[in-house]
């Protein structure tokens, strides 16, 4: 067909809203490319927020209930977002148990984890369960509770009740806002709550936020800087934000 990555796009989205999902080797024969354009291409498409790659494939956002909301917050500093979830699955040992919370760059924690092997992953979010599906290596702990919609996380007692029980290696968390005054701020009272006890409870927690969210102030605190053991932010945070926030005690990684 001789087409370009956007007349690529349009056929790949067209079957995909068609099929609700489709896989590498028919996008390959429909498109008349190689199977390793397919795979760029989806790549590409889950960066941008349309697909969720899966084995073999890609499903359309739809079929994991992706809103608007989730989406448009997805597809904010992607370049930072995956750097920051490439840094931190490089710390996550074999052996581990670790919780993935629901924020859109713990998501691409859960990207760069599917070739992992022999690692627990507990989450209150739908969506990172839906990334790791097919990782064979990792066994997936989903928390009950109730379904926060448009953002596809789990909260409320059930969940809260699930993590007092749990006590993981290491707790990946994102946030709204971080600052020297406030500590880590979440925008939603629902989730903060479950964030909070994961963060009281885990071995090691790990802050991960692009550097536009450092300086803000959320709606409601859910650990202080103490409480948490390192930050890893994207270039773009300021040289005397990052001295505030170290002398308070926490390692901020600029990745």
């Amino acid at each position: 067909m001789g087409l370009g990555f956007s007349g690529r796009k349009e056929v790949i989205l067209g079957e995909i809203k068609r099929k609700g999902r489709v896989s590498i080797p028919e996008l390959s024969t429909l498109l008349g490319v190689s199977q390793v354009t397919v795979r760029r291409d989806l790549q590409r498409l889950e960066r941008e927020g349309y697909v969720v790659k899966t084995y073999g494939g890609a499903v359309s956002t739809d079929r994991v209930a992706f809103e608007f909301s989730f989406q448009k917050k997805l597809q904010r500093n992607v370049a930072e977002k995956e750097r920051i979830g490439r840094y931190a699955a490089g710390l996550v040992e074999d052996g581990e148990a670790i919780f993935l919370d629901n924020g859109t760059t713990t998501l691409q924690i859960a990207y760069n984890l599917r070739t992992r092997r022999n690692i627990k992953v507990v989450t209150n979010s739908l969506c990172v369960v839906y990334a790791l599906e097919p990782a064979e290596g990792i066994e997936l702990i989903l928390l009950g509770g109730i379904v926060r919609r448009g953002w596809n996380d789990l909260y409320g007692p059930l969940t809260e009740k699930a993590i007092a029980e749990l006590h993981v290696d290491k707790a990946f968390v994102g946030a709204d806002g971080v600052s020297s005054e406030a500590g880590f701020t979440a925008a939603d009272l629902r989730t903060a709550r479950p964030t909070e006890l994961v963060v009281r409870s885990a071995k090691k927690v790990i802050a991960v936020a692009d550097h536009t969210k450092v300086g803000r102030v959320a709606f409601v605190r859910f650990a202080s800087l103490e409480d948490v053991d390192m930050l890893i932010t994207s270039r773009g945070i300021g040289e005397e934000e990052i001295r505030e926030l170290e002398q308070e005690g926490l390692k901020v990684i600029v990745v």
